[in-house]
């Protein structure tokens, strides 16, 4: 594949990958209907959340068994989903659940739950933008290159599924304490 045809390969479903997303939540905090509100942080943070089960925990079984110009070949594909759909999930679903528990007017900084979701979500915003997004522009960089070391592409892919494992932790830890506020509060 040429490098026109893979960067334009990239740029479409990137985008998409922003747009649709952002659309629903702009549209949700406008309209400030609650159930809207909740229904685009649910699904936009499962979407993200399955995002890192496959990315952290099935991906990273198939890159061991695969060669490194395969790796590479098979995160050009990939790149859309790390470069620009899990930062704008991590900012939108963030974003989404500050205003919609505002909307619900349950949140307190008061509350022990909410600190530990607050320092949570900054934890996951600190893994999307200081391990995942740095390593996705550079295996970018790294793929435009026509003598890129596969080896380098592999060990950025590498950090890529250990910042998704990791934020597949703090996610399902996020998840049990927002359904305990459901639940209990």
């Amino acid at each position: 594949m040429n490098n026109t045809a893979s960067r334009s390969s990239q740029i479409i479903p990137g985008f998409l990958s922003v747009i649709i997303p952002v659309l629903g939540a702009v549209t949700a905090i406008i309209i400030g209907n609650i159930l809207l509100m909740d229904y685009i942080h649910v699904l936009i943070g499962a979407i993200w959340t399955g995002t890192d089960v496959f990315l952290g925990l099935i991906f990273s079984q198939v890159l061991r068994n695969i060669t490194p110009a395969m790796q590479r070949d098979v995160m050009q594909r990939l790149l859309p989903m790390t470069m620009f759909f899990i930062p704008t999930a991590t900012i939108l679903t963030i974003a989404v659940g500050y205003f919609l528990a505002s909307a619900e007017r349950i949140f307190s900084l008061e509350s022990t739950i909410f600190m530990a979701i607050v320092t949570i979500g900054l934890v996951l915003a600190v893994i999307t933008f200081a391990i995942i997004f740095p390593s996705s522009l550079r295996i970018a960089s790294l793929i435009r290159q026509e003598k890129a070391a596969d080896n380098e592409v592999s060990r950025f892919i590498h950090r890529i599924s250990l910042g998704c494992l990791s934020q597949l932790f703090f996610q399902v830890v996020m998840i049990s304490l927002m359904a305990y506020l459901v639940v209990y509060q």
